[in-house]
């Protein structure tokens, strides 16, 4: 037994070295997205074999997460967490030296099995180790890690690329990672396993979870650059509905199933898992749309975007203990409402925004949804691992996170294509106003005939040209606007009624008998 497992900070400190290991595991899905070019350029390969350095690290992590609940029969959280968290470092290690393509995408699988565990594993040990009278404020601090990687993800790989090259994104975990290893194994307690009852594991079951998220993940990902009525969409929409049918027809016949569907009779866990896909709505709604925006339209740089972004990541930082810290004390039903209701008008805010926009308006809307997506996430956690049996928080932790990635995925599908949509719109609205006869094409051609040299036709036709681009602009401007909106509307209009049904956190949980750790 650890020397500082009867140390009265004991689970504080566990606490900090799960925070970074979730960290580092969360940051590695954004940062690599601002190197790919780089990659594209060292490897000579194009941009759809380049996007498997991204694509691969999301399957494999995805897939890894369903084992957790069966391996966490097998092992202590604490040593499931610091064999995770060494696969991750040393897939980091790894992809730093990658000599190939290939092995580039491998070594990424690697890094993502052991970041897919993570973050699971360290919700699952930070809900066994504190009681659920302090787990909110617990939870609160650590899931500060999960809403600040995504935010300083692309920051951080700008510069690391810029001053240094590709490989130093994947070299800067070492460092991190090895240190959050020494002190997990000298704090932590590792020498005894929990004794639990170890069940088979469900192959079959495994098998069709696994078929659903690889296929559900391929066409979401995908559907706007393929054509959501392409082949290979259907095709995979099609596996992605058999595989979620059969694993649901195998978990209720089995008797060790890989996920237990009684745990979703605990209705704090099943609202959770439904609000989590509203939530990933209201996340993406900025971290994916409004840096799109900052570089596309408004014509920064990757930089310069992430440090534009940094305070709204701030303000989740500072508000995410606050809002677990009341999560352990009020009712989290209004917590949670109170974070949809800020987080959709922060949605609604972006609506207005526009290429010349100052600060006060891009900065005002971010910290606001920041302080909502905080009182959202910290008490949707707890509910959900407080309405669980102990012994059954580890399969919980896995698919409320599997949820999350999924409903992450189809924010990001949904929102992308509705943009896509009414840019089009747009721009064909916009036309119609614009032709040859209209009072403003008219006066545009007087305007450069007088301006410049050329015959009338050029003149018209430089008219035009100007005017088709000033069009497409204006008409992506709105469309970003509207996709703001759209993602609060169903952010409120979902995720309201929902947040009214949770019940008291404390339901199930406060009144279990503990987990025996031998001597």
């Amino acid at each position: 037994m650890s020397r500082y497992h009867d140390h009265p900070n004991y689970r504080w400190m566990v606490l900090g070295i799960l925070m970074i290991g979730t960290f580092m595991a969360i940051l590695d899905t954004s940062i690599v997205n601002v190197a790919l070019p780089h990659m594209m350029s060292a490897f000579g390969v194009n941009r759809d074999q380049i996007e498997w350095v991204s694509t691969g690290f999301m399957l494999a992590s995805a897939v890894t997460m369903p084992l957790i609940g069966w391996l966490s029969d097998r092992f202590s959280y604490e040593r499931l967490y610091l064999l995770s968290l060494f696969i991750f470092t040393a897939g980091s290690a790894l992809c730093a030296f990658a000599w190939s393509y290939h092995t580039l995408v491998g070594f990424r699988v690697i890094q993502a099995i052991g970041g897919g565990a993570i973050q699971p594993v360290g919700m699952a040990l930070v809900a066994d180790l504190f009681e659920p009278e302090e787990r909110g404020k617990a939870l609160g601090i650590w899931g500060t890690g999960i809403m600040l990687g995504p935010a300083i993800g692309p920051t951080l790989g700008g510069y690391l690329t810029e001053w240094f090259n590709w490989r130093s994104i994947f070299s800067v975990n070492l460092p991190v990672g090895v240190a959050a290893l020494i002190f997990g194994m000298v704090i932590m307690n590792l020498q005894a396993d929990r004794q639990r009852k170890r069940h088979s594991f469900d192959l079959l079951g495994y098998g069709f979870l696994s078929l659903f998220l690889i296929t559900s993940l391929l066409a979401l990902s995908n559907g706007e650059r393929l054509g959501w009525s392409s082949d290979y969409i259907l095709i995979c929409t099609a596996l992605s509905v058999v595989g979620l049918v059969m694993f649901l027809a195998i978990e209720l016949s089995v008797q060790e199933p890989l996920l237990d569907l009684g745990l979703f009779k605990h209705r704090n866990y099943s609202i959770s898992m439904l609000l989590s896909i509203f939530r990933s709505i209201g996340l993406f709604g900025g971290v994916f749309l409004l840096p799109i925006f900052l570089q596309n339209l408004v014509g920064y740089t990757t930089i310069q975007t992430g440090l534009w972004m940094m305070p709204g990541a701030l303000a989740v930082g500072l508000v995410m203990p606050l809002a677990g810290q009341m999560t352990d004390r009020y009712h989290p039903r209004w917590l949670v409402f109170f974070g949809i209701v800020v987080t959709g008008i922060s949605l609604f805010m972006f609506g207005y925004l526009d290429p010349k926009s100052g600060a006060l308006m891009l900065l005002g809307p971010q910290i606001i949804r920041g302080v909502g997506l905080a009182f959202m996430m910290a008490p949707l956690m707890t509910a959900a691992l407080n309405a669980v049996p102990r012994e059954a928080i580890a399969t919980a932790s896995s698919f409320l996170n599997i949820t999350s990635r999924v409903g992450g995925a189809f924010g990001i599908a949904i929102l992308n294509t509705f943009v896509t949509h009414m840019a089009s719109r747009h721009a064909l609205h916009l036309s119609e106003g614009l032709s040859r006869q209209s009072q403003t094409f008219q006066r545009l051609t007087f305007w450069l005939q007088h301006h410049a040299a050329g015959s009338l036709a050029a003149t018209q036709q430089g008219v035009m040209l100007l005017a088709g681009k000033l069009i497409a602009f204006r008409a992506q401007v709105l469309a970003f606007d509207n996709g703001f909106v759209f993602g609060g509307l169903i952010l409120l209009v979902g995720g309201i009624p929902l947040s009214l049904l949770l019940a008291h956190s404390r339901s199930s949980s406060d009144h279990r008998e503990p987990l025996t750790v031998p001597e």
